[in-house]
């Protein structure tokens, strides 16, 4: 843990599902700070790479927010390990919630975080809410789903009569 930082452990409902989260924020707190929401890629937990990029932005003046989206992680759910890109963004929405309603949070500079598939969640809550200040996203799967099952074949492939992908 950076020493300039700390971390407690919160919660949200989201979908009737409690759903954990880790909130970083600076040690010195003077006024309401701008706040990172951010959830992980595909399935991958708050605790899994998270905190190295929480612990730095905490320590540079923000809030930031981390969570695990529900049958993930720590957060409720059953069954477990389910992706469901729905309800991930059903999880986004209510952590934007939750961060806004917390006091040292400037509401109106609320900033979505997404790696992987959670890069595309982030594009599209930040298309259903106007308020989101800003988005960060790294390697966003976009369309990684449209390709699966498809009678596609990698570019090269001699021994398929399936389209070749020009990727």
């Amino acid at each position: 843990m950076n020493q300039n930082t700390t971390k407690t452990a919160i919660s949200f409902e989201s979908g009737g599902v409690r759903c954990s989260a880790d909130l970083y924020l600076p040690l010195q707190v003077d006024g309401r700070l701008p706040c990172i929401v951010m959830g992980h890629g595909f399935s991958g937990t708050k605790d899994l790479g998270l905190p190295a990029f929480a612990e730095r932005f905490a320590a540079n003046g923000f809030a930031v927010l981390a969570f695990d989206y529900r049958h993930f992680g720590e957060s409720n759910g059953d069954p477990r390990q389910v992706v469901n890109v729905e309800r991930q963004r059903e999880d986004y929405h209510a952590a934007i919630r939750r961060a806004r309603s917390l006091g040292m949070v400037d509401p109106g500079r609320v900033v979505v975080w997404g790696t992987s598939l959670a890069g595309s969640h982030v594009i599209a809550v930040a298309a259903d809410d106007p308020e989101i200040a800003a988005v960060i996203t790294q390697v966003p799967m976009l369309d990684a789903f449209r390709g699966m099952g498809s009678e596609r074949a990698p570019v090269g492939d001699p021994h398929s009569n399936a389209p070749r992908s020009r990727v």
